[in-house]
């Protein structure tokens, strides 16, 4: 479907989705294509996106649309051969299969891009269709605190950095093994960062002096 199409009728071809929010009186999470739009406001221009937790690969798309370059991370081995065949043919996405916070690090590390964007939406362990846990580390319901202190490391490295931590509602120290949201914060002061909300996504701002 073209662009013009999908501008036109949007209303119509996310009504299902409109009417489901709605229901819930508009409360988090956002449709998913609500959610897109943010990613797309938040994109730094010819930059590399890491996204943890590939899913169906529906962002994924998203992300290969705007940026130079796209890794995504799934740890789920069936979703990753899914997103595999999904993208064999695109020359932007190379997915990866593995926890996020293995691997997280060498992609920083050997990555010569400017402007770097993360979509961090790991937060969850357990296998989509059985629920069994996929981790070993039966703990660790997300490896967002690691990932930031990984990021840490190397975000002096780029000019320009955007970080979408997805799901925050969940980050209120209530929700199992999940830390609490002023963690999160507290990172972004430590790191000279700005950071705001925009439908149950934490967007962290760095950029180099």
């Amino acid at each position: 479907m073209s662009d013009y199409f999908k501008k036109k009728f949007w209303k119509h071809i996310n009504r299902r989705s409109l009417n489901n929010w709605y229901k819930r009186n508009f409360s988090s999470p956002s449709p998913e294509f609500v959610k897109h739009q943010v990613i797309k406001k938040y994109n730094l221009q010819k930059s590399l996106w890491i996204e943890t937790g590939t899913y169906y690969g529906d962002t994924t798309k998203i992300l290969s649309d705007i940026a130079e370059k796209v890794i995504s991370i799934e740890l789920d081995k069936r979703l990753y051969d899914l997103a595999i065949k999904k993208f064999e043919n695109s020359k932007k996405v190379n997915v990866i299969n593995g926890e996020s916070q293995n691997l997280l690090e060498d992609i920083l590390k050997n990555e010569s891009y400017k402007n770097l964007c993360l979509f961090l939406d790991a937060h969850t362990c357990l296998d989509h269709i059985t629920n069994k846990l996929i981790s070993k580390n039966e703990t660790l319901e997300t490896p967002i605190i690691i990932e930031l202190n990984i990021i840490e490391n190397y975000i002096k490295k780029f000019n320009n950095v955007n970080i979408l931590i997805d799901d925050i509602r969940l980050f209120d120290g209530k929700t199992k093994n999940y830390p609490h949201i002023n963690e999160i914060v507290d990172w972004a002061r430590k790191n000279n960062s700005s950071w705001f909300i925009e439908h149950d996504i934490f967007i962290i701002n760095y950029k180099a002096n």
